[in-house]
C-alpha cells in the first residue's frame, strides 16, 4: 500500500510540473522569444534585432544585429491554430554554445489577433513565441 501511495505521489508531482511549465509559458506576454527549461535564451528587441520569414520553408529567423543572439525555427507546416501539432528544427545561441534540436514536436498553445503564436515542446521544455509577418 505504501508503494502505491508513493507511486501516485510521483505521478501527481510530475503531471503538476508539466501543467505549471505549460501555464507559465502560455501566460508569457506576447513578445518574440525563445525559452528553454524556463530560462529566457533569446528575446527580440525591435531596436537591435532583425526578423525574417521564409514562406516556402515555414522558417522564422530572429537575429540580433551583432549576431550574438539569435534563433531559427523551421516548421513542418505554418503554425496557425491552437492545439495544432507540428514538427520543427530549432537552433539558437545558448549561454555557452549553439543548441540544435531536430524533428521535435511542438504544439500551438495559443494565438492572438496580432499574429503572435505560442509554440511549446514539452519533452525538452522549449517555448517559442513567433509572430506572423
Amino acid at each position: 500500500m505504501k508503494r502505491i501511495i508513493i507511486l501516485l505521489s510521483v505521478v501527481l508531482a510530475v503531471s503538476g510540473c508539466y501543467l505549471a511549465d505549460t501555464l507559465n509559458f502560455i501566460n508569457t506576454p506576447a513578445e518574440i522569444s525563445l525559452t528553454w527549461r524556463g530560462e529566457p535564451q533569446v528575446t527580440y528587441e525591435s531596436q537591435s534585432y532583425q526578423m525574417g520569414f521564409n514562406d516556402h520553408k515555414n522558417e522564422y529567423r530572429i537575429y540580433e544585429d551583432r549576431l550574438a543572439n539569435w534563433f531559427t525555427i523551421r516548421c513542418s507546416e505554418k503554425p496557425v491554430e491552437e492545439e495544432q501539432i507540428l514538427t520543427a528544427d530549432v537552433t539558437w545561441t545558448g549561454r555557452r554554445s549553439t543548441k540544435t534540436f531536430e524533428g521535435i514536436s511542438f504544439t500551438v498553445k495559443k494565438t492572438d489577433e496580432n499574429g503572435y503564436v505560442w509554440l511549446w515542446n514539452d519533452s525538452d521544455k522549449i517555448g517559442i513565441i513567433i509572430k506572423h509577418i
